[in-house]
C-alpha cells in the first residue's frame, strides 16, 4: 500500500477523531456550566403568601461551586482565628453570615441590639444566629458582641480610630466601609460563600430566599426599576451575597483595586462606577433584588407581607436612624400579631 493511499485512510479518521473530540468537549462545556435543575427560585408560600422554609437545608441552598483554594498570591489579610471563627460559624453548606460594629453601632440600645433583636421577632429565623459573625471594629464592640452573641471577631488591621461615629465620606469612614470588601475576599479565599448585612439591616425574614443559585453577585437596591439583571438598578452594599469561586475572588481584587481611581469614593459608589467592567471584564452575573424584599427609605416599599429585610439607608446620622428604623419594627410587630400568630 502506498503512502498517498495510507494517508487518504487516515484523513477520514482523523477528521473523525478531531470531531469527536470537539463534540465531547462542547458536550463537557454544557453539562458543566449549566444550572442544576435540583434548585430553583420557586419556594412554597403560606396562606398569608410569606414563602416558608422550615429547615437550614432548605432556607440555604447547597451552592454547586468550584474548589476553592487559597490564592498564591501573599495575602493582604490573613488571621488563623478568623478562619477558625468560619468553620465554626459556616452551615453545612459552608456559608456564613457576617456584619460589622463600631463602639457606636454597638453601645446600649443601639444598632447591635435592634439588629439582633430583630433576628427574635422575626419569622422563624433566630436560629440564624449562629451562623452570624459580627465583626467589632473596636475594641468596645468587641466587649459588647462577646456580652451578647456567639461569634464575634475583633478587627485589628485597620490602623485607625473607627470606635465613634464616623461622618460620612471622612477618611476614617472609607477605612470603615472599604475593610469590609477585604474580609470578603478572605471569605471567599478560605471556601465560604457569604450573605453581608449592615448592622442597620433589620431582618423580618430569611433573605437566602431572594437569592438566584444562577448569579455571581447579589446585591440590595437603593432604587429597583423591576428588572434583577438591569444595571441601571442603583446598588446597595448593605446586603451582599457572593459564592466562593476563583471568578468573584478577581471580582473583588479589582473592585478594591478601583478604589485607587476614586479615593474619596465609597465602596458602593466604586462599585456603580466599575460594574460593567466588572461584567465586560470577567463575565460577572449580577443579581440586584427588589426594594419590595430587601426594603429600605429609598424606596420604601413596606408590604410585610413581602419584606425579608429593611435597611436604614437614605437616612443620615445614628440618631435619625434609630429613630426611624424602630418605627418600622414597631409596624413589623404589629403586623405579626395580627397575621403571623402560632
Amino acid at each position: 500500500m502506498t503512502s498517498e493511499s495510507i494517508n487518504k485512510i487516515k484523513r477520514p479518521i482523523i477528521h473523525y477523531a478531531i470531531g469527536t473530540t470537539f463534540l465531547a468537549s462542547v458536550l463537557v462545556v454544557y453539562v458543566f456550566t449549566q444550572p442544576s435543575t435540583k434548585f430553583t427560585d420557586r419556594v412554597g408560600r403560606d396562606e398569608h403568601g410569606a414563602e416558608k422554609l422550615s429547615r437550614m437545608a432548605e432556607e440555604m441552598p447547597k451552592l454547586q461551586t468550584s474548589k476553592v483554594l487559597r490564592t498564591q498570591e501573599v495575602q493582604e489579610f490573613s488571621d488563623d482565628k478568623f478562619a477558625s471563627m468560619l468553620q465554626k460559624a459556616a452551615t453545612d453548606d459552608k456559608i456564613v453570615i457576617l456584619t460589622e460594629v463600631n463602639e457606636a453601632f454597638a453601645a446600649p440600645n443601639s444598632m447591635l441590639d435592634l439588629f439582633l433583636e430583630s433576628f427574635h421577632n422575626g419569622d422563624n429565623i433566630a436560629h440564624l444566629l449562629d451562623h452570624l459573625i459580627i465583626v467589632a471594629m473596636d475594641q468596645k464592640a468587641f466587649e459588647k458582641c462577646n456580652s451578647v452573641h456567639r461569634h464575634c471577631y475583633l478587627h485589628k488591621q485597620l490602623g485607625s480610630d473607627l470606635s465613634s461615629e464616623k461622618a460620612y465620606l471622612s477618611k476614617d469612614y472609607l477605612d470603615l466601609v472599604w475593610s469590609k470588601v477585604r474580609l470578603w475576599q478572605f471569605i471567599l479565599e478560605q471556601g465560604y460563600s457569604f450573605l453581608f448585612t449592615d448592622v442597620d439591616a433589620m431582618w423580618f425574614r430569611n433573605p437566602f430566599r431572594h437569592i438566584s443559585i444562577y448569579a455571581d453577585l447579589t446585591l440590595a437596591t437603593d432604587v429597583f426599576y423591576g428588572n434583577p439583571e438591569d444595571h441601571s438598578n442603583m446598588p446597595n452594599t448593605g446586603l451582599v451575597f457572593a459564592k466562593p469561586t476563583r471568578k468573584n475572588i478577581e471580582v473583588l481584587k479589582y473592585w478594591r483595586e478601583a478604589r485607587k481611581r476614586f479615593p474619596t469614593t465609597n465602596e458602593q459608589t466604586v462599585y456603580d462606577k466599575i460594574k460593567h467592567e466588572l461584567v465586560s471584564k470577567f463575565q460577572l452575573k449580577v443579581q440586584y433584588v427588589s426594594t419590595a424584599y430587601w426594603g429600605n427609605f429609598c424606596q420604601p416599599q413596606k408590604d410585610f407581607t413581602k419584606l425579608s429585610t429593611f435597611h436604614a439607608c437614605c437616612r443620615s446620622g445614628l440618631a435619625i436612624k434609630l429613630a426611624h428604623i424602630k418605627s418600622v419594627i414597631e409596624e413589623w410587630k404589629m403586623y405579626k400579631s395580627i397575621y403571623l400568630k402560632s
